[in-house]
């Protein structure tokens, strides 16, 4: 989920992050993961990451699952924001590898394992080596999924092959899922659990539906999909950072949930124009199919 934020992000838009979390359940979404990348974790305070996981989850209300993002570089700052994401009523929570630091799979496994075992949620693993420099090596993840506190991973290495040897290499009941969401279809295909995927912030039906289409074995609705929403949406937003687009085409789509936060950079004139003509062009496209 991308944060509404007002004043130049002084301060989390409560209101807008209601009506968005609104319209989010509404379509069909089996889950929400506020306090993520796209969110921009690390440009919100602790208390801001707090407000807005217990507003997602108040919003909510038991309806969908909340993976809670509680993100941060020392043991401490993460069980802290577990904490308050268990006292929200958040049902899991999601830990990425540790960035900044360089640090080894030892030193990975020791930073996992110590908050897993003092958490008060179950964790989910957060891999995206391209950001923190750090993969989760698939060793280590066999390792770690033998931890009582440890239910899944959200890959976003981009990588297929490590994805696949996750999926195949780990017990059944430790859940697996794709954060790059050029890559779901072929995901789905060797098996992953679900999709965390950012164009969801704009077009949740159409991701709900891509993920059920290929659940009940229609291929070729999912493929359509990919092929007429996905795969240019990606591709529109991948010359810019990606929780600046989405936040614009949020705004396109009808809900203003503030301009990016430093250090991100606010999108220029044509990129703005770029990207709204891309969003325009799926979406013709897609309701002349639908019609």
């Amino acid at each position: 989920m991308a944060t509404p934020t007002r004043n130049a992000g002084q301060a989390v838009d409560d209101t807008a992050l209601r009506k968005f979390t609104r319209g989010l359940v509404e379509a069909g979404v089996h889950g929400l993961f506020p306090g993520s990348s796209i969110g921009e974790f690390p440009s919100l305070t602790a208390a801001q990451n707090q407000q807005v996981v217990e507003t997602v989850a108040e919003v909510a209300d038991e309806s969908t699952s909340v993976l809670a993002g509680c993100c941060d570089t020392s043991v401490g700052a993460v069980l802290e924001k577990v904490s308050t994401a268990e006292e929200a009523g958040a049902d899991a929570a999601v830990v990425v590898s540790p960035y900044y630091l360089t640090t080894t799979q030892s030193g990975l496994e020791r930073f996992f394992t110590t908050i897993a075992d003092q958490s008060a949620l179950p964790l989910l693993l957060y891999n995206i080596p391209p950001l923190t420099g750090n993969e989760i090596g698939i060793g280590l993840v066999q390792r770690l999924a033998d931890h009582h506190n440890i239910i899944g991973l959200k890959d976003t290495s981009g990588d297929l092959n490590y994805h696949y040897r996750v999926v195949s290499e780990t017990p059944d009941e430790f859940l697996v899922f794709q954060g790059a969401t050029e890559l779901a279809t072929a995901s789905l295909g060797v098996g992953t659990d679900g999709l965390i995927a950012g164009p969801a912030n704009v077009f949740p039906q159409v991701m709900a539906d891509l993920y059920e289409a290929y659940d009940r074995g229609d291929l070729t609705e999912a493929q359509h999909l990919m092929q007429t929403v996905v795969t240019p949406f990606v591709g529109a937003t991948s010359d810019v950072p990606t929780a600046a687009a989405l936040k614009h085409l949020v705004k396109v789509d009808g809900l203003d949930i503030g301009s990016p936060l430093p250090p991100l950079p606010q999108l220029t004139d044509e990129e703005r124009a770029t990207l709204t003509t891309a969003y325009r062009r799926i979406t013709d496209q897609f309701d002349k199919q639908t019609l």
